[in-house]
């Protein structure tokens, strides 16, 4: 697993993607994601397709644009909503990126989900194209809350290019602690783990989930994500990158299942 983090938390006030990739090496990272959620300094504005000029800063410190990551769908305004959604997918083809990642932002029973689905429809028939996958993150307070409400939606849009971003520490598997059917359930959907700031009890958990997707054979990325209040608290944030690091490394000492 390699371990990245977005740029809300490397640069929480600035939209130099050149400085935050910059910043991920020198805390040793393997890659940035480009934070589209509400409160970053990035937005849709921000993208220019055409310029690429970072990748040049990518390369000479060997550290990958990973993502982009928290684009919300509300289903509100469908054409321009379908129209960010494709351009999102279009930097990230620019920019190497393999993956979208998309949140529902509407209330449970507020959200027009077969208005979303169509736009994530049609955004990931373009993804497939260009080899971009688009990941469906549970948040809690959405109309997409949870593991099984993602999976739902993932299974309904019918495409090999969309699949789950998981927090383990967020969304807990009914009232066990991450249990090896959990890992085998959300294996063949997984695309990216996301570990937020939070506090010491989750910890453990988030460790023995880890192991057991790593045991399932998840090798990507594990993005280290601070947004709102969390992202000027850069200091804590990078607090967990060299402890995540140690743990990762000893992860891949560990022998995996066979089956399970």
């Amino acid at each position: 697993m390699k371990l990245a983090a977005t740029t809300d938390l490397l640069i929480p006030d600035a939209e130099d993607l050149g400085l935050a990739l910059h910043r991920a090496a020198e805390n040793g990272l393997g890659g940035v994601a480009v934070s589209l959620t509400p409160t970053s300094p990035f937005h849709m504005g921000n993208l220019k397709t055409g310029d690429v000029s970072f990748l040049k800063e990518a390369r000479h410190h060997g550290v990958e644009v990973m993502c982009l990551y928290g684009l919300t769908l509300f289903g509100k305004e469908p054409e321009a909503e379908k129209s960010y959604l494709m351009k999102a997918v279009c930097f990230a083809h620019a920019a190497g990126a393999e993956l979208v990642s998309l949140r529902v932002g509407i209330k449970p029973g507020e959200a027009p989900l077969d208005v979303i689905k169509e736009i994530i429809k049609e955004g990931a028939d373009l993804a497939e194209d260009l080899n971009v996958c688009l990941g469906i993150e549970p948040r809690k307070g959405s109309a997409v809350d949870s593991v099984s409400a993602a999976l739902d939606l993932i299974d309904s849009v019918d495409s090999t290019h969309v699949g789950l971003v998981y927090d383990p520490a967020s969304h807990r598997f009914s009232d066990e602690k991450m249990p090896v059917n959990a890992a085998e359930a959300i294996k063949s959907y997984l695309l990216m783990i996301v570990l937020s700031p939070d506090d010491e009890s989750s910890a453990e958990e988030t460790h023995k989930a880890l192991l057991l997707l790593h045991k399932a054979g998840f090798e990507d990325y594990v993005l280290v994500n601070a947004e709102g209040e969390f992202a000027h608290h850069v200091g804590e944030g990078r607090g967990h990158f060299k402890g995540l690091k140690d743990y990762l490394g000893e992860l891949a000492k560990e022998e995996r299942f066979t089956s399970w």
